[in-house]
């Protein structure tokens, strides 16, 4: 990144970044929310699910203001790591979708239960394809540029990457609550969304490049989607998904009674090891 870039974020003082920051939240959750209400008042389209038609008014807002309010205080685009995506966008995907992969194949192999597979009629499959994918980006775009396009910024440039790195993704994780996301236990979802903003932010800040993080983060949200994959006790009874694996019990490596599997310990130990393999393949310059 170069100085003009750095000076244009480290000119700011430091009452302007925790402000802005505090708003730049704010509308975050405006927007997550305020999306949903106005397309449930509004909004009826035909080919998604209810439940996405929010993310058809969230994305393009998201966009709009976010990408307005760093040209309105003088903030270049590249400062905030919003560059034009590469070919190694297509990595991420497959990162992503490894990481995905990975944990499907080794709940189903680790835990007894009953798989199944049902992709319905084409009509639907697409309606609940993409409404999964509308929500994914719908909440990559958002978080990332926030957590790691200006929070990740504005704390580097001012106190060090290293803090910056850490500390917005303990703040990514403190804000999501285990029960609200409806899956269990809600210190150990705290932990698991700490280990994935650790590695998207670690992904931003060593591509320079916050597309990078906004699919990974993307993939990881449409694929977990309840109707696309779900791993559920088979007690809870859930939505029918495309793939769908109800196991009948699981030790607390996988979240036991306390959490789903994607909040599990499992999870949190896949998403440190992904992170620890990101910045051992940067800093020994095997990633370029």
């Amino acid at each position: 990144m170069s100085s003009e870039y750095d000076k244009s974020i480290e000119s700011i003082e430091e009452w302007k970044v925790a402000t802005m920051s505090m708003a730049l939240l704010a509308a975050m959750f405006v927007i997550l929310v305020g999306s949903h209400i106005v397309a449930n008042s509004y909004l009826s389209i035909p080919w998604l699910l209810s439940e996405a038609e929010g993310a058809v008014i969230g994305i393009p807002a998201a966009l709009v203001i976010y990408l307005l309010a760093s040209r309105a205080v003088g903030i270049p685009h590249e400062a905030i790591f919003v560059t034009i995506p590469g070919r190694s966008i297509l990595r991420w995907v497959g990162f992503g979708a490894v990481l995905v992969g990975f944990v499907v194949v080794s709940a189903v192999g680790m835990l007894p239960g009953a798989l199944s597979i049902d992709v319905g009629e084409p009509h639907v499959l697409l309606t609940v394809l993409l409404s999964a994918v509308l929500l994914g980006l719908l909440a990559a775009i958002t978080e990332e540029l926030v957590f790691r396009g200006y929070l990740l910024s504005f704390v580097g440039h001012h106190w060090g990457w290293k803090e910056a790195i850490v500390l917005t993704s303990v703040l990514f994780g403190l804000l999501h609550n285990g029960k609200v996301a409806d899956v269990g236990a809600s210190e150990l979802y705290v932990l698991v969304a700490t280990a994935a903003g650790l590695l998207y932010a670690l992904v931003t800040y060593y591509t320079k490049n916050i597309w990078n993080a906004v699919a990974l983060h993307a993939i990881w949200n449409t694929a977990f989607h309840t109707r696309v994959v779900s791993i559920e006790s088979a007690e809870r009874q859930p939505d029918e998904a495309i793939v769908d694996y109800q196991y009948t019990e699981s030790p607390f490596l996988f979240g036991g009674d306390l959490a789903a599997v994607t909040a599990s310990p499992f999870v949190l130990v896949v998403l440190i090891v992904a992170s620890v393999a990101v910045l051992v393949g940067y800093e020994g310059k095997f990633l370029h």
